[in-house]
């Protein structure tokens, strides 16, 4: 038999964080092979069973939002039933969810869950299994053992430079991550409490590596991950490195031109914060960018609610971040979350006032729901609902073009999780004890 193989669930949702273990994996030289499933948990399980015949130990491997857990449960229950008849199967868990809730990971059937970033502590763990070596010494793990759970401590956090941020000798391409961490730790948002306070950031010269390997291959819209796009370059993240910026664009914008590629800055998967929208950014972007709209996330109207979720900025910072986008002929599409906790009548009415000034002056508004994130401090935090007003509001934007979003289907998604934690599937009452 073969000793050792990694199946993936790809999914449209998680193929970057698949993408970036697969690029390290191959970074480190761990060459074994890789099964990519892209059917459902029916041809998943068959390939279990198959591969288990062939290899000694198979590792399935699972990235996972908490907004997932509800469509994929039944899933997880079936890989169980599946794993319990088989003695060489593994099956992990990461991303944002079981980093916020190890614990109820590990219930769920997990043999072991990765903690933040898993780019070192993942190659780490295969590596260990390669050599027959002890898997519980690799940092940032978590596991279950007689009733109790653990936790290793967690390792450092990488350098983004050391890593690729996609696996270039496989040809399997998305958009570049450029900033990690965010020092705002706003209270419903899980990138602080994963991630850090601490931004770290990857070289112009690194990512422009990646960008040129991008327009080799014909690959020619350049797009890139941050929490906070104006963000890039600054060592503390609460300030504009203009220059930083200024250099990233001008150098992209050198070799898009001669290549003919198209730089994407500020939309998705990223956004702006409306405090880091100045003139000078603006003259920066202004005909070396593709993109016509930008992501503000405003988030609420409610200077009284900024303050409670922990935005650090004000609602004139908004008004002035719209102003400005579209005095450089950019248009905003502007981020705002409903049913937000300790929210009351009249924070409400102030939102519904700001969604209608700046939708007056041509903005569009990207609508979400409030989930309970784990890991976050409203975690325990009732299930958002939107009020009655603001759908009102939304639908009648919505017919004009000027709103958008999966607002409805988050409001019922937040009601399943919030269900899911109230029967202990979401376990946000323990912590693993730390070993």
């Amino acid at each position: 038999m073969e000793r050792l193989a990694i199946i993936i669930p790809y999914t449209k949702e998680n193929r970057i964080s698949y993408n970036v273990l697969i690029a390290a994996l191959d970074r480190d030289h761990i060459d074994i092979p890789i099964y990519l499933m892209k059917g459902g948990i029916r041809e998943i399980l068959d390939n279990v069973r198959r591969l288990s015949e062939k290899y000694r130990k198979v590792i399935v491997a699972l990235s996972l939002m908490t907004t997932q857990l509800v469509r994929i449960l039944d899933d997880i229950m079936l890989l169980n039933r599946v794993k319990s008849k088989l003695n060489n199967i593994i099956s992990v868990a990461g991303g944002p969810h079981p980093s916020g809730d190890p614990c109820g990971t590990l219930e769920l059937g997990f043999d072991f869950v990765f903690i933040g970033e898993a780019e070192r502590s993942f190659v780490e763990f295969i590596a260990r299994i390669i050599e027959g070596d002890d898997v519980f010494r690799v940092k940032g793990i978590a596991y279950k053992e007689n009733d109790s759970y653990f936790m290793t401590k967690r390792p450092e956090p990488i350098d983004l430079n050391d890593y690729p941020p996609f696996p270039v000798r496989r040809s399997m391409y998305n958009p570049i991550e450029i900033t990690r961490g965010c020092p705002f730790a706003c209270r419903y948002c899980q990138v602080s409490y994963i991630h850090g306070v601490r931004p770290r950031h990857r070289t112009v010269a690194n990512i422009l590596e990646y960008c040129k390997l991008m327009l080799k291959r014909r690959r020619k819209d350049i797009r890139f991950i941050s929490p906070n796009s104006f963000g890039y370059g600054n060592t503390d993240g609460k300030s504009i490195n203009h220059d930083a910026i200024a250099e990233l664009i001008e150098r992209l914008y050198s070799i898009t031109e001669r290549e003919g590629g198209r730089i994407f800055f500020g939309t998705f998967p990223s956004e702006i914060r409306p405090d880091f929208v100045d003139e000078d950014v603006l003259k920066i972007l202004k005909g070396r960018v593709a993109n016509k709209r930008v992501i503000i996330g405003a988030q609420s109207g409610s200077d009284r609610m900024l303050k409670i979720i922990g935005r650090g900025h004000t609602k004139e910072d908004i008004l002035n971040a719209v102003r400005l986008v579209h005095k450089y002929g950019f248009k905003a599409d502007v981020d705002f979350i409903f049913g937000l906790p300790e929210e009351n009548e009249e924070d409400i009415i102030q939102t519904e006032e700001l969604i209608i000034k700046i939708t007056n002056m041509g903005a569009r508004i990207h609508a979400h729901t409030f989930i309970p994130l784990p890991g976050t401090p409203f975690a325990n935090a009732r299930p958002g609902k939107v009020p009655d007003r603001i759908k009102r509001l939304i639908y009648r934007l919505t017919g004009y073009g000027l709103a958008y979003g999966y607002w409805e289907r988050q409001e019922r998604l937040a009601e399943k999780i919030y269900r899911l934690r109230k029967i202990g599937v979401i376990r946000t009452d323990i912590r693993p004890k730390v070993v």
